[in-house]
């Protein structure tokens, strides 16, 4: 019967940066070591955060649930460039990046604009009424491009940021 070979046994001779390897992924003194190398990485870009963080590990009881919240999201794009590091990966999680910029407007356009009014406003049995193609082809008119969600979205981005002119 084959064995099963532990991930980190696979990976033990692959290197990752600030001198760890995969090994210490499966290793509590390698997690504390990698922690420790995040702290300082987080010191150098934003100490204030750095101890921020620091004090919510030391009372943990005395933070509430609002302000764990806010922490996390603060430290989110932090870690994030800490792991794309340590793992090199750089370059693919910059072009990820980039790409969900490229489509922030339709994720604002749905947040704002669809879940808050047109749902609210337009029922559903209304909707199953509506001519889509023919909307599609009005729509391309206002917004003077094919149309396509992401254009759609940045035109209603644009309207909603000065309504009382649309």
């Amino acid at each position: 019967m084959p064995t099963i070979q532990h991930d980190a046994d696979r990976h033990q001779n692959l290197e990752l940066a600030y001198g760890f390897t995969f090994g210490d992924l499966y290793d509590r003194a390698g997690l504390i070591r990698i922690d420790v190398a995040f702290r300082e990485s987080l010191g150098q870009t934003d100490p204030a955060l750095r101890t921020q963080l620091e004090a919510a590990r030391q009372n943990p009881g005395e933070i509430s649930g609002k302000a764990q919240s806010e922490l996390l999201i603060a430290l989110a794009p932090h870690l994030e460039d800490f792991l794309a590091t340590l793992f090199g990966i750089e370059t693919q999680v910059r072009a990820l990046a980039e790409r969900h910029h490229e489509l922030a407007p339709l994720y604002s356009c749905k947040r704002l604009f669809v879940q808050r009014r047109a749902m609210t406003k337009v029922k559903a049995e209304e909707a199953a009424t509506i001519d889509g193609p023919a909307l599609e082809a009005e729509l391309e008119v206002h917004i003077g491009t094919p149309f396509s969600e992401l254009a759609y979205a940045r035109q209603v981005n644009h309207w909603l940021a000065d309504e009382n002119s649309h």
